[in-house]
């Protein structure tokens, strides 16, 4: 017997999951493509629409209207699925996100910046500017920066950029 009421499991999400697996995949239907499957699921619920739950006196399809009707429209600009926060720049050009380093452009030192965290990269901005777009480490203590950053230093100081990173290793980027 299944176990019930574990942490985990979401009673209506479950529900709705074993509903749609015994009325559409039993016998375990078959299909040319997805496209052909996909319309049977949307065949299956519209016809499912019709039908009225107990305890209610309206169908499934009249309060998904009076649904639809009372939720607002979408936002006009799209969501961005990041976490935001602010820093600093610091002395040597870096911004500071979740435990690693990020370079941002020299000219930035010692300025406020916003910091954008995205599953695959690291957006940092000055006012409404992006600044700098790295690929996302999940590393504890790691140094993300791109050379380019510093090119201004290395134009005033002949080795400036070799004593600055002295036993570090860049990755390689296509130019």
């Amino acid at each position: 017997m299944p176990e019930r009421g574990k942490g985990n499991d979401k009673g209506k999400v479950e529900g709705l999951v074993g509903y749609a697996r015994r009325n559409f995949m039993v016998p375990m239907p078959r299909f040319s493509d997805w496209d052909a499957f996909n319309d049977f699921l949307e065949q299956q619920c519209l016809v499912r629409q019709e039908d009225i739950l107990r305890g209610h006196k309206i169908s499934i399809g009249e309060r998904l209207k009076a649904d639809l009707a009372a939720m607002q429209a979408l936002p006009a600009a799209p969501f961005e699925a990041c976490d935001v926060q602010s820093g600093q720049v610091t002395s040597t050009s870096m911004v500071r996100y979740r435990g690693n380093d990020y370079s941002v452009p020299v000219a930035y030192g010692h300025r406020d910046v916003w910091i954008k965290g995205f599953v695959d990269r690291v957006v940092i901005g000055c006012v409404a500017e992006v600044i700098a777009d790295h690929p996302r480490s999940y590393e504890a203590g790691d140094m993300v920066y791109d050379p380019l950053h510093y090119l201004p230093l290395i134009e005033r100081k002949i080795m400036a950029f070799d004593q600055a990173f002295v036993g570090q290793s860049f990755p390689r980027k296509a130019c």
